[in-house]
């Protein structure tokens, strides 16, 4: 490649990064079922009623607003006192309740990678590095994106690829 051509393959780049064509994640698209981190509990409550079960430890109280068993729910925890901003949400199982993108349990990997693009990590059961197209890997595996200390993160089923792999469960968080 001459000079001339690897000017223009930068150049190109930093125009489509300019233009958000990256799919940068921000902090905006943190939401899930209309909860944003950081709103107060009483607003959660108004849209989805009282909570069916609630937790209590020293540094988070936990709010169950479905809960069948292990294998389906939907909880927020929040600060444990004060207007109890919420500092993470999780999904799980038969749970209709959408990311702003349209991300949902039942979705697939393709189509979460067209919603938010390339992960920030994609991690096997053993917290190794891979691709979500890796077909040599064939179980389930995290998706996550990160922006500004918040992490929204997306469990997938096995499959050999990214069309294959479905959304299991979805969780956002303050990280730590």
């Amino acid at each position: 490649m001459n000079i001339k051509k690897a000017v223009m393959s930068v150049l190109t780049m930093l125009a489509i990064m300019a233009t958000g064509t990256c799919f940068a994640v921000s902090k905006e698209d943190f939401v899930i079922g209309n909860i944003r981190l950081g709103q107060p509990l009483a607003e959660v409550i108004a849209k989805y009623g009282q909570p069916v079960l609630q937790d209590q430890a020293s540094e988070y109280s936990r709010y169950y607003f479905v809960k069948e068993g292990n294998a389906t729910w939907f909880l927020v925890d929040t600060a444990p006192a004060g207007d109890k901003p919420v500092l993470s949400v999780a999904l799980n199982g038969d749970i209709t309740i959408a990311t702003k993108a349209g991300i949902k349990t039942g979705s697939t990997g393709a189509e979460l990678k067209k919603a938010y693009g390339d992960p920030d990590e994609c991690l096997d059961i053993n917290n190794n590095r891979i691709s979500m197209d890796d077909k040599n890997y064939q179980d389930p595996c995290i998706v996550g994106y990160e922006a500004d200390g918040w992490s929204l993160q997306f469990a997938l089923s096995g499959g050999k690829d990214a069309n294959e792999r479905k959304v299991m469960s979805i969780a956002m968080r303050v990280k730590s």
